[in-house]
């Protein structure tokens, strides 16, 4: 079996303008979709967390997972109320299925 390095590859002659415009010292842009909550809003979502974890960690949620998902769903605007964020968190599980933790 030969390895070929990337430079033995063929190239398109004409690639897309997309292909070109990349300037690879820039470092990786983060997920739009990965919401973080502001300072105003990081109380909130630590007092929606405890009114949940109970509830949740009855449910085998961890006690990182209760409160990465509370962020969230406060970062998102998705609701206030506990029994909203019960049956969002719900939804999502109690193990992150992605690399960002939500979703």
């Amino acid at each position: 079996m030969t390895t070929r390095s990337p430079d033995d590859l063929p190239r398109e002659p004409d690639p897309p303008a997309r292909a070109t415009d990349v300037d690879k010292q820039d470092p990786a842009t983060p997920d739009q979709g990965a919401a973080e909550p502001e300072a105003a809003e990081v109380e909130s979502a630590r007092l929606l967390a405890n009114q949940a974890r109970p509830r949740l960690a009855a449910e085998g949620f961890g006690d990182e997972r209760i409160d990465e998902l509370a962020s969230a769903f406060i970062a998102r605007d998705l609701g206030e109320s506990l029994e909203g964020f019960l049956r969002w968190a719900r939804a999502q599980g109690p193990v992150s299925q992605g690399g960002d933790g939500i979703l």
